[in-house]
């Protein structure tokens, strides 16, 4: 297995070696349109068709990115960048089918998928263990990029032991999983563009920026969709 934990520093945007110029840039742009749908989808009216239109470009857009981060992995493995290709889309996928009607074909998809997302966690570790005990990298640098997935796997505990409030809790679920995702899609270019040089921000606004910019997300949609989900995202987070 490939031990190589962060990506080369820095990526020429324009000559980003070892990468093609399509594939790194496709992927910069598809992931630039996950990020326009998601805040639409965010501020619009939920189950509106503004809100339903927005999501399904989510949905494809962050499984572009998947296919994208692919081939990007066939030609150089990172870690954290396998890792972030599979939580994405575990985190986008499991958002939708919190919406379904509970059923025998959903509950098995919602399993498979937290023992996938487990297995990738489960793979980065074995990476990135021996990297920072030899003194490789800092052991802040796997902490930040596990945070979001283990977030994601306790949310799905919560949720597998409560499927008899499914109904109730639905809804806060998929909140904070396209959150949580907006979250994973918004770090990889704000860490990768700063590495570029196109700017400088301080270290703790890369490393903790998005994760606060989520927390504060999801108290804005406590408040404002508190009467429709019965139930704040913020539980569903946790």
């Amino acid at each position: 297995m490939a031990t190589q934990l962060f990506a080369p520093d820095p990526i020429d945007f324009f000559d980003p070696v070892p990468y093609s110029l399509v594939e790194y840039q496709g992927h910069m742009i598809v992931g630039a349109i996950w990020f326009v749908a998601a805040l639409v989808a965010f501020f619009a009216t939920k189950g509106s068709r503004l809100h339903i239109r927005a999501g399904q470009v989510c949905i494809a857009s962050v499984l572009l990115i998947g296919v994208t981060a692919l081939v990007m992995l066939a030609r150089e493995f990172i870690a954290p960048l396998a890792l972030n290709a599979v939580t994405s889309s575990y985190a986008v996928i499991t958002a939708w089918l919190a919406l379904k009607p509970s059923s025998a074909n959903v509950r098995s998809a919602e399993v498979a998928l937290s023992v996938i997302e487990v297995a990738a966690v489960a793979a980065f570790l074995a990476i990135a263990l021996p990297n920072v005990m030899s003194g490789l990298v800092p052991p802040i640098g796997p902490v930040v990029v596990l945070l979001v997935p283990l977030i994601l796997l306790g949310g799905d505990i919560n949720w597998h032991l409560r499927q008899h409030d499914r109904a109730r809790l639905r809804v806060g679920r998929h909140l904070a999983r396209m959150i949580w995702a907006f979250v994973i899609v918004l770090r990889a270019p704000l860490v990768e563009f700063e590495t570029a040089g196109f700017y400088d921000l301080p270290d703790p606004l890369l490393v903790a920026g998005p994760v606060l910019l989520g927390a504060v997300m999801l108290v804005y949609a406590q408040y404002r969709f508190a009467g429709r989900t019965r139930r704040s995202p913020t539980s569903q987070a946790v």
